[in-house]
């Protein structure tokens, strides 16, 4: 289904916006990330417990991402990136006065909303853009960049107030975003009403259909073993007497490597080709999963071995969208729905991978959880392979 897509000045202000909501989005969800074991011992929570629980927002945006792809195809961005800064919002004041492990699992849920509407609208907006594989690559960067404003802001102002007071002085940032989204212009634009709109479903005919089945999990496994490895590094670190500081410091590689590698991610598959790209970019993450279990006793191993995982995934997550638009099998469906669709299988990485590295960390130590996120991606190899195998 075609999009009208508006003109180029206009595309540079759509991608600053779309990178915004994302940074602002992204920031909201993970800066607790470095605080994780004071919360866990605030609440009383295992690390297998306190797993699950953040990874419920994974599967919340999973749940909203094709009703907010939809909706935002039907009624433009502006509304669904303005509902998710408001809920980004309640998220952050429920964390703030979270007492009980209840009242946390609603801020995951808020702000999981908020990540799934935020981010599936922001990507379809790049979607038909020229250069697409770099918009897409900017876009994905910006996430990584929103996780590094998260972790910063926990690691220096947040250890002198506390997890709580710090997730309430952190609504300065969705306010502000929100502030630019009512008053971008560009996000006016309606894409054009197509009378033969594919029905509901025509549209899970669509996505059900084996190879892009496939490519979903695979982006699944793949985010999943980045976010597990995020997880997992606040407690390798904890285990070095060291504090939420040196964990936000840790964490800052992976989002160094995800911001130098994503915006060239498109350049590079045109040069290389996408199967090719992926299979390289995965055995490096898997690879720098196994030198964590080798050499994760120094926190200098540990920061470099976090620039390569943040390099494979943020290399691989690209170029898997791109191949998600461009694929032509079954029905055809527009640009913004296979995006959705994609996403709606990635968005369960935020649960997968805290959730094994959690169980796995809690049964067997920290040395078991890097091998089970260096699994995630040797699976992820596998589903690229079959996927290949289906298209020849």
């Amino acid at each position: 289904m075609p999009h009208a897509r508006p003109a180029t000045p206009a595309l540079g202000s759509l991608l600053a916006t779309a990178c915004a909501v994302q940074i602002a989005t992204y920031a909201c969800f993970f800066n607790i990330t470095p605080f994780l074991p004071e919360v866990g011992l605030d609440l009383g929570l295992d690390a297998g417990a306190l797993g699950v629980l953040f990874g419920v927002g994974g599967i919340v945006a999973l749940l909203v991402q094709l009703p907010a792809g939809t909706g935002g195809d039907l009624y433009g961005r502006r509304p669904f990136f303005a509902l998710g800064m408001l809920l980004a919002l309640v998220g952050l004041a429920l964390r703030s006065q979270a007492e009980h492990p209840l009242v946390l699992l609603l801020a995951q849920i808020a702000t999981g909303a908020a990540l799934g509407i935020v981010s599936t609208n922001a990507f379809a907006l790049m979607a038909g853009a020229a250069r697409q594989g770099s918009a897409f690559g900017i876009v994905n960067a910006s996430i990584s960049v929103g996780q590094v404003v998260g972790y910063l802001v926990a690691g220096s102002f947040g250890t002198s107030v506390g997890w709580r007071s710090m997730s309430f002085e952190m609504a300065i940032v969705p306010l502000a975003v929100l502030a630019v989204v009512l008053r971008v212009r560009a996000l006016a634009f309606r894409p054009e009403r197509s009378p033969q709109r594919p029905g509901a479903l025509d549209i899970v005919h669509a996505l059900s259909h084996p190879r892009r089945l496939m490519l979903a999990g695979l982006a699944a496994l793949t985010l999943g073993a980045g976010q597990g490895a995020c997880y997992l590094l606040p407690f390798a670190v904890h285990t070095q007497d060291l504090g939420p500081l040196a964990a936000a410091i840790v964490l800052v590689p992976y989002v160094l490597g995800s911001v130098v590698a994503a915006p060239f991610s498109g350049l590079l598959s045109e040069r290389f080709g996408a199967p090719r790209l992926i299979v390289v970019a995965l055995l490096l993450g898997l690879v720098a999963c196994l030198a964590a279990v080798v050499w994760g006793s120094s926190i200098w191993a540990l920061g470099a071995c976090n620039v390569l995982i943040g390099v494979s995934v943020n290399t691989t997550l690209p170029v898997v969208s791109v191949l998600a638009v461009t694929m032509k099998v079954g029905r055809p469906i527009g640009a913004g729905t296979a995006i959705a669709g994609l996403r709606i299988g990635q968005s369960l990485g935020p649960f997968i991978g805290p959730t094994v590295a959690g169980a796995m960390l809690a049964r067997s130590g920290v040395e078991a959880a890097w091998v089970a996120m260096a699994a995630c991606l040797l699976l992820s190899v596998v589903l690229h392979g079959l996927t290949t195998l289906l298209s020849s």
